[in-house]
């Protein structure tokens, strides 16, 4: 089966774990390429970040990058203030696909909700893709903002983010938790991707991370297996699993071959094919493998 990861991270001097050093156990993009091979990855959607000081340039490494390797698909970070007009035609000239926000709280998204309402016009005349690092109480302010983007891809991070669960919640409970995100399954252009499961487990090793399965459960309810978009959130995640285990999330189960392939890479290929097209730029085309 073909895969198209939703979600990744390349640091030109490697993601600094918990031991201090990449769980990647060497360059994260040498690791990534044979991983890439070895699992059928046609594509990657690289997740530019720049919260710390250590992470400063990460735009910069995944520009380049991307001029090098077609199968690299990436976002540029962007601070919850934007940035301004300039700053997004550098984006589009340097071969971003979108953007990439992380929204920790409520402030944080009224002030990224704000800008992007400014700059919607832009963003879907790029058919720009938004991934978004936001919890329920941020993605409860977005509803106006990302109706708006109506060309473009919106999509919430590992699986909204609803916080470690000391034990498996009730279906109720996962539905009152994620309420502000499900609440945002009538817009068509928005979706959620099936990563960082072990951000919801207690320990964050306890895989297969039982405590998921709810919240997955309810995001195909709400969203439907084409909506949901598997990542692997390599190298963060290697904290915790091993690449191989990022393939088998918890609650995927029930689903056919059809809406596998879909969640594994279909959604995201058709996706990124729309954006080229609409768009005009080759950016988002699926290369013929992963052979680099």
């Amino acid at each position: 089966m073909e895969r198209v990861d939703a979600h990744l991270h390349l640091f030109a001097d490697g993601y600094p774990g918990r031991y201090g050093r990449s769980p990647a156990g060497g360059d994260e993009l040498a690791v990534y390429r044979t991983l890439r091979r070895e699992h059928g990855i046609t594509q990657a959607l690289v997740v530019g970040y720049e919260g710390g000081p250590e992470f400063a340039g990460n735009n910069r490494h995944l520009a380049r990058l991307a001029d090098a390797h077609d199968w690299i698909v990436p976002l540029a970070y962007v601070p919850v203030t934007g940035v301004d007009r300039a700053g997004l035609d550098r984006f589009r000239s340097e071969r971003f696909a979108g953007i990439a926000a992380y929204l920790p709280d409520r402030a944080s998204a009224d002030a990224f909700a704000g800008w992007v309402t400014g700059v919607a016009g832009p963003l879907n005349d790029a058919a720009a893709v938004l991934s978004l690092n936001a919890p329920p109480e941020a993605a409860g302010r977005l509803g106006r903002a990302l109706a708006a983007l109506d060309g473009c891809v919106v999509l919430f991070s590992h699986l909204g983010l609803p916080g470690r669960q000391p034990r498996v919640p009730s279906p109720e409970a996962a539905a009152g938790r994620l309420a502000p995100l499900t609440d945002l399954a009538r817009l068509p252009h928005v979706g959620v991707k099936v990563s960082g499961l072990y951000a919801i487990s207690e320990p964050a090793d306890d895989y297969p991370h039982a405590a998921a399965r709810p919240f997955v459960d309810l995001l195909l309810h709400r969203f439907g297996a084409q909506r949901l978009y598997w990542g692997s959130d390599f190298a963060p995640s290697l904290d915790q699993v091993s690449f191989a285990q990022t393939l088998h999330p918890v609650g995927l189960d029930g689903l056919s071959a059809t809406e596998v392939a879909d969640v594994f890479g279909g959604n995201l290929h058709r996706a990124l094919r729309r954006r080229a097209a609409g768009s005009g730029t080759g950016r988002g085309t699926t290369p013929s493998g992963p052979v680099d």
